[in-house]
């Protein structure tokens, strides 16, 4: 019974890491503007006018301004951005973000394989 219920806390614990890391988004090295409007992907900027970073879909250059489309909740609008306050534009790690998601997965798979092939060889003696 003690094993059972070590096995419940153990899957617990790991569905709650899963949860956490589900939605993890990483973003890597500084860029310039121009190169976040050439590549067109998600990035987070760090401005002076802000204390949290702001997170784009992508930044476009229209009519000489760059503008922002908001990564999240307010679709449709577009923020100007001024050049001069950025201080800091970080890019989207597809990669490594992809890794983070699904490694939790891949650890829970495997630990239910052995908790339960522990489970039913002991069970068997």
């Amino acid at each position: 019974m003690k094993s059972m219920n070590l096995s419940f806390r153990l899957a617990s614990l790991l569905l709650s890491v899963l949860f956490v890391l589900q939605g993890c988004t990483v973003y890597k090295g500084s860029i310039s503007l121009d190169a976040a409007v050439m590549k067109q992907q998600k990035v987070k900027v760090t401005t002076t006018e802000s204390e949290k970073p702001l997170e784009f879909e992508k930044i476009n250059l229209v009519d000489g301004e760059y503008r922002g489309i908001p990564k999240r909740y307010s679709q449709g609008t577009e923020v100007v951005l001024d050049k001069d306050s950025i201080v800091e534009i970080k890019e989207h790690d597809k990669t490594l973000s992809n890794i983070i998601s699904f490694s939790p997965l891949v650890i829970i798979i495997a630990a239910g394989v052995l908790l339960f092939s522990n489970e039913s060889e002991s069970s068997e003696e």
